[in-house]
């Protein structure tokens, strides 16, 4: 919840702790708001300005000098904010992709104020009552100023001034009504200015039983793991920054972790080491081994549902680098907060990593807000990244699917290094995908297996792509290879330019050491003989672009081990180097340097790394070949192909 003093015009996190008067905003969950940086509040005037053609109404609805917030809302194609000045929702910025551009709906105080100041494009209607959904007719626009496009917002009253609302020009110069609600009355405070020193001061007293409560926790982390090594996972952006800086008054020795996962923005690099030599940890850093443009080669790009970059760039170096730095286990203390996510939100603030193991995962912050934050970076002056000032919300992977298209093109408007690599890889994705031009432009890559609600509406309404059959046709096009499955034969027919098969056969017979159903095995020119257990035999042979494995026995009786193999064939064939297997083998049996290594006399054959490996995982457990194959095993027979 936020709240509002009229009396000094600032937000009020916790209103237990003043006496003055307040008010309390409404703001659309989990209301995690923000400070409006000025390039914010200059996108949004423009935004107003391009949607009702009027000079005035930016300075109306966002008068110079305003405390402007920004709270982010779901309900829209892409990135979108509620937009909070002076202690009112005057409206919703939100990003048009295909047009490229923020635009701007107003809502509530912000349609009042173009109904009272008579601006922009308003109508005053013969009504008693406003109703979402419903549609009105000429004869009953009784005054005001409207658009002569069709598709143009306009605030909408009834005559009598009970009635307040937003509808859209549509044919024959009706009005479509959007919402609708009982009229409110603008409020102005231009007479009592306020600034973020202002703001500080009068929440000083909640922000200090925040930081407190964070320091227990780090001290309470700290007393219970004392045989684990404290770390700072510093990514750059500001949650981490705050961490930083509360375990550094807490701790005395401790180590700074920076994952680089060479998608970084320029600005996060110069940040990290700003402000790492600020502090007293020494500052290590995961960097990924692989690359994101040499990893879209053969996965393609990664998607929402399909996020294989995260365990290979992030997940793989963090915990080889740890194991290093901490192998008695690390206590890794992150900006997690549960406003970010529903996800988050259900995670504890001390827990065990799922992912880095031996790790303990602590959240100091788990319960702060945007605000909290930026309200004790700017009372203590810490080094924050640049990027923020440019417009940037979040700090990470610049082209992760997570991301909206809002910020991926702000990425590419800013820096021009980024720009250059992005041409280059999605060049390379649509020669390899007969996909129309506009499934990149909107970037619907971000999905493999359901375009949300929202986005998939506006898609086929702007445009007229079947999104169901396009996905569909791209899904299958992202498997690097196609599958022939044929009673007691298996045909791998790889389809990626420039993956070279020769080594494949090699690399395949030092992974089936860490198969234990896999008795013995031989390996000749063009092909390797194995032998599981129950004296079942395969062969593979390799002919040119095509993998032919053949077993003595019917496919549904082996199901299981058919997947292990497939498993390692696949790491065999798509390895990227990226060091995941090693950095789960317990027994540090895995060298990954040129290739992989399996040293035999440490292998206890658990399989884990072939668990463990993205391409594994990504290709064969969750690119539907397990499904094709339990649905040969279910049909008597019938031949199936991944095509």
């Amino acid at each position: 919840m936020l709240y509002w003093s009229p009396d000094h015009n600032v937000p009020i996190l916790n209103p237990t702790i003043h006496s003055s008067f307040y008010i309390r905003l409404r703001l659309t969950e989990p209301g995690d708001v923000r400070p409006a940086f000025p390039q914010d509040v200059l996108s949004i005037r423009e935004a107003i300005m391009n949607e009702f053609n009027d000079k005035n109404l930016p300075n109306i609805l966002v008068p110079p000098g305003s405390l402007v917030l920004l709270n982010k809302i779901p309900g829209y194609p892409d990135e979108a904010d509620e937009v909070i000045v002076d202690g009112e929702l005057i409206g919703h910025r939100w990003y048009d992709p295909l047009e490229r551009r923020w635009r701007f709906r107003p809502v509530l105080h912000g349609v009042a104020r173009m109904i009272e100041q008579k601006a922009g494009y308003f109508a005053i209607i013969d009504l008693p009552k406003l109703s979402r959904g419903f549609e009105i007719h000429r004869d009953k626009i009784i005054g005001g100023e409207l658009p002569s496009e069709k598709g143009k917002l306009v605030a909408i009253v009834t005559r009598d001034g009970k009635w307040q609302g937003i509808a859209k020009l549509v044919r024959r110069g009706r009005l479509y009504i959007l919402k609708a609600w009982r009229s409110v009355r603008p409020h102005y405070l231009e007479n009592v200015r306020s600034t973020w020193k202002d703001v500080i001061e009068l929440n000083e007293k909640d922000l200090e039983l925040k930081v407190e409560k964070a320091r227990r926790i780090i001290r309470k982390a700290l007393e219970r793991f004392r045989e684990k090594r404290p770390v700072v996972s510093y990514s750059g952006g500001k949650d981490s920054l705050v961490v930083l800086d509360l375990v550094d008054d807490v701790c005395n020795d401790y180590s700074i972790l920076f994952n680089d996962t060479l998608l970084e923005l320029p600005d996060t690099y110069v940040n990290v080491f700003e402000a790492c030599s600020r502090y007293r940890g020494d500052l290590n850093i995961a960097r990924a081994r692989t690359s994101f443009y040499n990893i879209v080669k053969t996965l393609l790009l990664p998607s929402r549902d399909f996020r294989y970059c995260c365990k290979m760039l992030k997940l793989a170096p963090i915990s080889l680098t740890l194991r290093k730095l901490a192998p008695t286990g690390s206590i890794s203390f992150t900006g997690q907060r549960k406003y970010e996510s529903s996800l988050r939100a259900r995670l504890p603030v001390i827990s065990r990593s799922r992912w880095v193991a031996n790790t303990i995962v602590v959240a100091p912050i788990d319960d702060w807000t945007s605000l909290h934050v930026w309200l004790y970076i700017w009372s203590r002056n810490l080094p924050y990244n640049r990027a923020y000032t440019l417009g940037f919300d979040r700090i990470g992977c610049w082209i992760c699917p997570a991301n909206e298209i809002a910020e991926i093109e702000r990425a590419l408007e800013v820096y021009d290094v980024l720009r250059r690599r992005w041409e280059s890889v999605i060049g390379y994705v649509r020669q390899s995908l007969d996909l129309p031009d506009i499934w990149f432009r909107l970037y619907l890559w971000r999905w493999r297996n359901k375009i949300p609600g929202d986005m998939k509406r506006y898609v086929e309404s702007r445009t007229r792509l079947d999104t169901v059959e396009l996905l569909d046709k791209y899904r299958r096009s992202c498997l690097p290879f196609d599958l022939h499955i044929e009673h007691k034969t298996i045909i791998i027919i790889n389809r990626r330019a420039g993956i070279d098969m020769s080594p494949m056969l090699k690399r395949l017979s030092n992974l089936l050491t860490t198969v234990k159903e896999v008795e013995t095995y031989a390996l000749e020119n063009h092909s390797i003989s194995i032998t599981f257990i129950n004296n079942l035999n395969c062969s593979v042979r390799l002919q040119h672009d095509k993998i032919v494995i053949n077993f003595d026995r019917n496919l549904r009786d082996v199901l299981e081990i058919i997947v292990k193999l497939l498993r390692i064939l696949v790491r065999s064939l798509y390895c990227t180097l990226c060091g995941m297997c090693e950095s789960w083998c317990a027994n540090n049996a895995i060298k990954v340097r040129n290739d992989v290594v399996i040293m035999i006399e440490r292998c206890t054959r658990c399989g884990l790394c072939n668990v463990a490996c993205p391409v594994a995982e990504y290709l064969v457990a969750r690119s539907g070949v397990i499904k094709l194959l339990q649905k040969y095993t279910s049909e008597d027979g019938a031949q199936i192909n991944s095509n």
